[in-house]
């Protein structure tokens, strides 16, 4: 490699540094779509919903709010279903690091529009974890990704 080539190939690396947007849009695409094909379906609502965001250099990824009561579970009265949610990445439960069925301090139990047999049954029982994404999963998949891209660039 010439020293012209060389600053040619570092003035793109420089761009492709400030712009991660199409790296971001190309894995957060892969990302959905394995979620997707792991998220429990009744309706497909919740499988329909996911999608990646990518805005000022970062990606996220959004579903229906009980997408991660479906994932982490949700602690019942007699029962203790739920997984502990990760502090990073997700909505945190009111009440530590577990969801409750009647959240304390709150006004209506999980289940919103679900019908109150339903939400009866979430409440005594709980709801067990469906484990359709892994937060750490995905932000390994993304650092990786980036860092791939980033030298295949330079």
């Amino acid at each position: 490699m010439t020293v012209d080539q060389f600053e040619r190939a570092l003035g793109d690396f420089g761009e492709t540094m400030s712009n991660l947007s199409p790296i971001l849009t190309q894995i957060g695409g892969r990302l959905v779509d394995q979620i997707k094909q792991d998220a429990p379906t009744n309706t497909g609502a919740l499988r329909q919903s996911i999608k990646a965001v990518i805005q000022d250099d970062s990606l996220a990824i959004e579903m229906l709010y009980y997408g991660i009561f479906q994932n982490y579970g949700v602690d019942g009265d007699p029962g203790k279903p739920a997984t502990d949610v990760p502090r990073f990445g997700v909505p945190q439960p009111e009440g530590g690091g577990r969801h409750f069925a009647f959240p304390k301090n709150a006004g209506e139990m999980i289940g919103g529009g679900l019908s109150f047999g339903a939400r009866k049954q979430i409440y005594k029982m709980g709801l067990k974890p469906q484990n359709f994404f892994d937060i750490d999963d995905i932000s390994t998949i993304v650092s990786e990704g980036v860092a791939e891209a980033l030298t295949q660039e330079f």
